[in-house]
């Protein structure tokens, strides 16, 4: 009998979790742990199924209609199309084991339902919070979502803030965590850098200084709202030296453009994703996160191989790996004075937390990730 470990997942998006995984999936292929792995695509991501061909025929890549809606979980029990979808792919690999490709616990609530009861399941996470950290009223929706962190057999996390998370709530079964990692290329030089990005600082004093924010430009998530409200309190002059260069897409864009048009020019500088965020990372001076909630994000691990300094909100995910002048309560403190305290030459600036950075490295993470797969495997 073929021993087949199916994948699923079911989001049309493709960032950082995306990426860690298929780079996780070469530890399993390299040990020939499962004789086949098949990794269900929604039709509507082209760009992880782009991304996952390097890693045929090892990996067979299936096309899958199943795409998650908004209200899960709560509407789970309703989507009959994705149930039956899913019962034909298990129908079909008859898989010993089931990875779920999660965001949040929701994510794939259907299909952990499907899941015969003999099927090893394996959830690979990015994020755990409670509701109520999230600023959304918590208690019934926490109360839905209990059983879904029971039914898996073992997960990979991120960070060691993510398996606080999940023991938060409840969870007993073995926490494999496989610390996000990155290999960006070689730091180009800062001047050369803002000459090849162009625009805002086309025009702008060679001086000015860039704080980056890099990544999707979502309000609810990354803070984009209270970064704004940050800036607006710390007033044009207290910032005239500084451009806050947002590059990304996403539901926060229009905001972020009619604040563009409402301060001092160049002062908030919207620009659209690039296939080159290192070369910002390179021009920059700060990384602003201003997240209300995190994994851990692979842009921040890319500013700390750059050595660029970060202004983080106070949240688990920062604060496993950042010093705390580096910590920033964007609804409350003065962003001036914080952008001011991390760039000045004069003060001595402490290192990333070395204990978890040291574990980052793409080894370490992928002996973690074949563990999760190997019953009663221990570190």
């Amino acid at each position: 009998m073929t021993d087949t470990l199916l994948i699923l997942h079911d989001s049309p998006d493709f960032g950082g979790h995306e990426r860690m995984l298929l780079a996780l999936l070469p530890g399993l292929i390299e040990r020939r742990r499962f004789d086949r792995i098949a990794f269900a695509v929604p039709r509507a991501n082209d760009r992880l199924r782009a991304a996952l061909e390097p890693l045929a025929p090892a990996v067979t890549i299936l096309a899958s209609d199943a795409v998650k809606g908004r209200g899960e979980p709560y509407l789970r029990f309703f989507r009959r199309g994705y149930r039956r979808e899913m019962a034909r792919l298990l129908a079909t690999e008859r898989p010993s084991t089931v990875l779920l490709a999660q965001g949040r616990i929701e994510n794939l609530a259907s299909a952990g339902a499907a899941i015969p009861a003999g099927v090893r399941v394996v959830s690979y996470i990015p994020m755990a919070h409670p509701l109520a950290e999230m600023e959304r009223a918590g208690l019934i929706g926490d109360w839905i979502r209990r059983p879904l962190y029971r039914r898996p057999d073992a997960y990979v996390v991120p960070s060691g803030a993510v398996a606080d998370q999940l023991r938060g709530h409840g969870v007993t079964v073995p926490i494999e965590v496989a610390y996000n990692s990155v290999r960006p290329p070689p730091r180009t030089d800062r001047a050369e850098a803002r000459a090849l990005i162009g625009p805002p600082f086309a025009g702008l004093p060679s001086d000015r200084r860039m704080a980056l924010v890099l990544g999707r430009l979502d309000p609810a998530q990354k803070g984009i709202d209270r970064l704004l409200a940050a800036i607006t309190r710390a007033g044009p002059e207290r910032l005239s030296g500084w451009s806050v260069v947002l590059v990304g897409d996403g539901p926060g864009r229009a905001m972020v453009e009619a604040a563009a048009a409402r301060l001092p020019a160049g002062l908030v500088a919207p620009v659209r994703w690039t296939d080159r965020p290192d070369l910002y990372l390179s021009a920059a001076d700060v990384l602003l996160m201003p997240s209300r909630w995190e994994g851990l994000p692979l842009s921040m691990l890319e500013a700390m191989a750059y050595d660029v300094p970060m202004l983080a909100s106070p949240i688990d995910a920062f604060r496993e790996f950042l010093p705390p002048e580096q910590l920033l309560d964007f609804d409350r403190d003065d962003l001036a004075a914080g952008l001011d305290r991390v760039t000045d030459p004069a003060q001595a600036r402490s290192p990333a937390v070395a204990g978890p950075l040291a574990l980052a490295t793409i080894d370490r993470a992928r002996d973690a990730f074949v563990r999760a797969f190997t019953p009663g495997a221990t570190a």
